[in-house]
């Protein structure tokens, strides 16, 4: 229930990071003030609570040295999500992805990937994964096909082939940086600790690849008066959403964690478009997408049993 109220916040993140994209140009310097956002909320949380924030000799002996790297392959993943809806158009972009996530998210839960508790991948889960594609199919797929838009540009059939087979990495990606963030959390003892060290990392990363490129400099666009306040905001909903991971997924598991944290995702995004809130275009909620959100949270539960 706690990670279906956390996916809640997902589409608030989308909507704040799109909104700060318009203002400060380059999807990188975006992803840069989202996550310095991030990484300074995390560290008054840390020094509020009295956590340490650097990791001791015996955590860095122990923690594979990939998993203090999660947060840079989180922003190679959002770097991959963004070119996919140019190449591959935005129906593909969504469902290879969603599906390659949930079927990777099962895997790692079946073999106990990134030191993952071992969840065997028995009927409820299949059952479960499948009322859960049969849920996004209502919800996603069929209301796209029927509006039938499409907004990839015209590529020759190999191009399309490379950026699909990229869509299903950016998936896997997904799942993996969910189990990371889990295994990290399980040795460090702490996830504040944890998720605050890989957020800084990125954020260091990305700083010295926006300086080398020399567009520091917008990142102030992001916080004058003349743009919505909210739109910076997406790094606290980022912060809350991989704490959540780190904290939940040794919990749950990777699968009922993607799975909890889609559908609570998709029911909001449902919710905004037939209010149209934050500038999103309105949409009526049909029974189509009733059925398709109750059979998803149906998958959910079965995958947790």
């Amino acid at each position: 229930m706690i990670t279906l109220a956390i996916g809640l916040l997902m589409p608030f993140q989308t909507a704040a990071n799109s909104r700060l994209r318009q203002v400060v140009g380059p999807a990188y310097v975006s992803t840069l003030v989202s996550f310095t956002v991030s990484t300074l909320a995390l560290l008054l949380v840390s020094l509020v609570a009295g956590i340490p924030i650097l990791p001791t000799e015996t955590m860095l002996a122990e923690a594979p040295w990939w998993s203090w790297f999660v947060g840079i392959v989180a922003v190679v993943t959002i770097t991959i999500a963004i070119h996919l809806f140019k190449e591959i158009g935005q129906l593909q972009a969504l469902i290879i992805p969603m599906f390659s996530q949930l079927v990777f998210s099962l895997l790692i839960d079946h073999f106990g990937w990134f030191g993952a508790k071992v969840i065997p991948l028995g009927a409820n889960r299949i059952i479960g994964a499948l009322l859960l594609i049969i849920g996004v199919t209502l919800v996603v797929i069929l209301p796209r096909l029927k509006a039938a838009k499409q907004t990839a540009t015209a590529s020759s059939g190999s191009r399309q082939t490379f950026w699909q087979l990229m869509a299903v990495l950016s998936g896997c990606l997904s799942a993996s940086i969910t189990g990371a963030y889990a295994q990290l959390s399980s040795i460090v003892g702490n996830p504040v600790q944890a998720t605050t060290v890989a957020f800084f990392v990125a954020t260091m990363a990305l700083l010295l690849f926006c300086t080398c490129l020399g567009k520091t400099q917008l990142v102030g666009k992001a916080f004058s008066r003349d743009y919505p306040w909210w739109m910076w905001t997406g790094g606290l909903c980022g912060a809350i959403i991989v704490f959540s991971n780190a904290w939940l997924v040794p919990k749950v598991g990777v699968g009922v964690f993607s799975m909890a944290l889609l559908v609570g995702q998709l029911t909001l995004s449902m919710l905004m478009e037939h209010r149209g809130w934050l500038g999103a275009p309105r949409k009526s909620i049909t029974w189509q997408k009733i059925v398709g959100i109750l059979l998803m949270l149906a998958g959910v539960a079965l995958i947790r049993l």
